[in-house]
């Protein structure tokens, strides 16, 4: 009899583990995809935008993307940044529909990429972020700036 108990105590501890290790695995991808949603500012009184990143499951800004339209004092031209502030282990990517991508992927947070170059006065671009990490991506929506 007792050997029976145990085997069946055995059974179910085991039957217990596969139930969580496939619990955690399911809860991977869905789980990224719901920590992070994303806030819009434009910055008035100037053509700047942010949008920034917000990690749910910390309840802080992850980071943002910026587009800063003839940077005051610069004469780098239209600017697209990606900055990562906070330690979660994801990267933050800014992106311009010109082509022009300021990423932190594979850097370590409270890190900034920028990418320059004057664009046509006027003229609207879409800009939109993504969070990433490995084949990880949560993109925000495409917002309309202008340079």
């Amino acid at each position: 009899m007792r050997t029976r108990v145990k085997a069946r105590a055995g059974a179910f501890a085991g039957a217990l583990a596969v139930v969580a290790t496939t619990m955690v695995a399911g809860a991977g991808p869905a789980a990224a995809e719901d920590s992070f949603s994303f806030t819009y500012t434009d910055i008035t009184g100037s053509k700047d935008y942010v949008i920034a990143v917000n990690n749910n499951t910390w309840s802080e800004t992850a980071g943002h993307a910026i587009w800063r339209a003839d940077p005051s004092g610069g004469s780098t031209g239209d600017t697209l940044v990606a900055d990562d502030i906070l330690p979660d282990g994801y990267g933050i990517e800014a992106h311009l529909s010109d082509g022009r991508i300021a990423t932190t992927r594979g850097h370590s947070a409270n890190y900034s990429d920028e990418t320059s170059g004057n664009l046509t006065e006027g003229t609207t671009w879409s800009m939109w972020v993504c969070v990433v990490k490995g084949s990880f991506s949560k993109c925000s929506s495409k917002i309309g700036v202008k340079a």
